[in-house]
């Protein structure tokens, strides 16, 4: 059965040729899978950054091996051969792509803007360079192009981060983009620009919210000479079916923690208590920008709006528990003793606290104690200390999402919902996540084939390993215990020895 959305959907994207800029992170890769498992397309450009020895042909070799391919891989493995490298660097004029290549890409009619330093505490000429900059490039690109139908530039839900309600429409920056990539251009010491951030964002946790509403005007500004769309997801996680049930893109951000407390070196969370976490399921986003690629196309056919078209993508309307709740229900179903790692260290778990005291004492004594005695041991085994990094690397990851652990921002949800999920029913594109009929036992699912997932695609364990490492953690939990009744029966003993001997 054919339903209107789809169909247009397939005609939209048919035989069509489209750019990528950011095609090797978690979005643009996801966005690539999805064009070619779903939409027939004819080329997908993916601009790549030659990088430590490596060409962007050899990039794009590494790229078409990615895990989130692994179903394409099996089912149209011919698909991949229609991503194209385009040698370039979003820093750079013109995105550095050479002239001969600029003409071959004159049959491109769709352009998704995904690179960005996605890094919360780059430092400000970085993240002005790469996201306000990379963005200027990315649209000046865009207008050389003969066929363009559409540009879509993607933001983040948390581009107005001073705002407690986000609105699925633009609003003004506190700063001009223009005066902003000139300063990085004149004030050329670090130290002094350094020092002229803090007062420059005011209003904005870090140079990575700042940086994307900045980007964000600038997109603003080409209303009128290009067909621009603002996209803001927020925080991408796991995919609920798309390619694969929970499959988890990569290990930077919220992601990594997951994988650490799965470890058991991430042992306590600093959040307040009624902290909803705003996800977007990585498939339920892409097909969503998908879609809005077709809205937004639709919008300047009529001509150029007065406003620029935004959509969002944020769960706070249909998910409503607060992150402390799934994670401590993942507590009680053992989610974690039934997805056992074998690169465990500690009993999976983990304490969530609102009182800085307790998270600095169990940051000390659960995970910074346990690590150095460890990378102790691994140096005297003549091996390399690991975990003292890892532990600090965790640490300083969850400092800078500090402001998103302690603030709610409310929003309209997933623009137009309903729309999509009535057009999309039974299709490629179907939003059947919106209407499921026990959202909550969704989510824990979901969470469990994301710690599969982890395991498999991130951590690449074999499935077959999963019994054994459950029996060694099983074997891990009775020792802890018994060390714990251990130590217990020796307090007990010197209380009562100290007991008696006041008494005689």
């Amino acid at each position: 059965m054919h339903h209107p959305l789809s169909g247009e959907m397939e005609e939209f994207f048919e035989d069509s040729e489209i750019f990528v800029t950011g095609g090797s992170g978690v979005v643009g890769k996801a966005l690539v899978e999805k064009l070619l498992r779903s939409c027939n397309v004819r080329r997908i450009y993916v601009l790549l950054r030659p990088r430590k020895q490596l060409t962007a042909e050899q990039r794009l070799v590494r790229l078409r091996q990615a895990t989130v391919f692994h179903v394409l891989a099996v089912q149209k493995p011919e698909e991949l051969d229609k991503i194209v490298a385009v040698p370039g660097d979003v820093s750079l004029p013109g995105l550095g792509i050479d002239p001969s290549m600029m003409q071959r890409m004159k049959g491109v009619s769709l352009v998704y803007h995904c690179a960005a330093t996605v890094r919360f505490d780059e430092p400000l000429r970085e993240a002005v360079r790469l996201n306000v900059g990379g963005t200027l490039e990315a649209l000046k690109f865009a207008e050389t192009l003969p066929q363009l139908r559409a540009f879509i530039h993607v933001s983040t839900f948390y581009s107005n981060p001073y705002l407690t309600r986000v609105e699925p429409k633009y609003y003004s920056s506190p700063m001009d983009w223009r005066l902003c990539l000139r300063m990085i251009d004149d004030v050329a010491d670090d130290g002094m620009l350094n020092a002229l951030t803090r007062k420059l964002i005011m209003g904005f946790p870090n140079t990575y919210t700042f940086t994307k509403n900045l980007a964000e005007s600038l997109v603003n500004d080409y209303r009128h000479r290009l067909p621009v769309i603002v996209y803001r997801p927020s925080i991408v996680l796991f995919a609920v079916e798309d390619p694969s049930p929970g499959f988890s893109p990569s290990l930077m951000g919220a992601m990594g923690l997951f994988a650490l407390v799965g470890a058991g070196i991430l042992k306590t969370v600093y959040l307040g208590k009624d902290i909803r976490l705003d996800i977007t399921p990585q498939d339920i986003g892409i097909k969503s920008m998908l879609c809005y690629t077709k809205m937004g196309y639709d919008i300047y056919r009529q001509g150029p709006p007065a406003d620029l078209p935004v959509f969002l993508s944020s769960s706070c309307t249909h998910v409503p528990h607060t992150f402390t709740q799934i994670a401590e229900q993942m507590d009680t179903l053992d989610l974690w003793r039934d997805v056992a790692f074998e690169k465990n260290l500690m009993i999976p778990g983990c304490h969530y606290t609102d009182k800085r005291w307790a998270y600095q004492f169990l940051v000390f004594t659960k995970q910074i104690l346990p690590a150095l005695i460890l990378d102790l041991l691994l140096r005297i085994f003549g091996q390399k200390p690991v975990l003292m990094s890892a532990v600090r690397k965790a640490y300083q990851t969850l400092e800078v999402m500090q402001p998103f652990m302690f603030n709610n921002w409310d929003s309209p949800g997933v623009s137009d919902m309903e729309t999509l999920s009535k057009h999309g029913e039974g299709s490629a594109f179907n939003f059947d996540a919106f209407n499921h009929p026990d959202i909550h036992g969704l989510v824990i699912q979901s969470c469990s084939n994301m710690l599969h997932s982890i395991r498999t695609h991130l951590l690449r364990e074999d499935p077959k390993t999963l019994e054994r490492s459950k029996r060694i953690l099983r074997i891990k939990v009775f020792l802890y215990r018994l060390l714990r009744l251990f130590l217990l029966y020796k307090l007990i003993l010197w209380l009562w020895r100290s007991y008696l001997a006041h008494l005689f």
